[in-house]
């Protein structure tokens, strides 16, 4: 992309030419390049402020349908996005450990119990498939893993590309996404 430097006189160039010669310098167009500042997302890139609005509105809308309520809910657009859900609820087969949902970009939603001991969380189950379920979607499987139905936390094969998370989440700081392609 480029960006011309005008004269003085925007109109100059405009005018027609002239049969003689102009009384001094003629002035100059100069064709530079337009630099976008190094801190400034590309065209294609999301705004980190707008994919971390958008994380924040669709965990809240997570937590609202599997019944924590928005103040339950943690979420952070960092190196790694993630989301955190306490839970009210045991788990089958868990009963003395609080639960918690929690959502990585690379992973998508998963549910685990507190350790005990302050360490990492264990996943006891793993949503399969889309990364950025509807919150519908969510619920529907929160429900099912708490009816005892058999849900084996594995990890996936292939990570979600970022951009496109960013931007799916991004959408959900403009509005809510329909269906299951957010």
């Amino acid at each position: 992309m480029t960006a011309t430097l005008a004269p003085e006189h925007p109109n100059l160039a405009a005018r027609p030419a002239r049969a003689e010669a102009p009384a001094g310098p003629e002035p100059a167009v100069v064709l530079m390049p337009l630099i976008e500042p190094a801190d400034r997302p590309g065209n294609d890139e999301v705004p980190p402020e707008l994919a971390e609005r958008g994380l924040r509105r669709y965990t809240a809308r997570i937590a609202d349908a599997v019944g924590a309520g928005a103040e339950a809910a943690w979420c952070e657009w960092a190196d790694a996005p993630s989301a955190y859900l306490a839970l009210d609820h045991r788990l089958p087969g868990h009963p003395g450990r609080d639960a918690a949902l929690i959502w990585a970009a690379e992973r998508g939603w998963a549910l685990a119990v507190e350790t005990g001991c302050r360490e990492d969380l264990l996943i006891t189950a793993e949503l399969e498939g889309d990364p950025v379920p509807t919150p519908e979607t969510v619920a529907s499987w929160f429900r099912a893993v708490l009816a005892g139905e058999p849900a084996e936390a594995r990890r996936r094969s292939r990570a979600a590309a970022s951009t496109d998370i960013a931007r799916r989440l991004a959408n959900w700081a403009r509005h809510e996404p329909v269906g299951d392609n957010g």
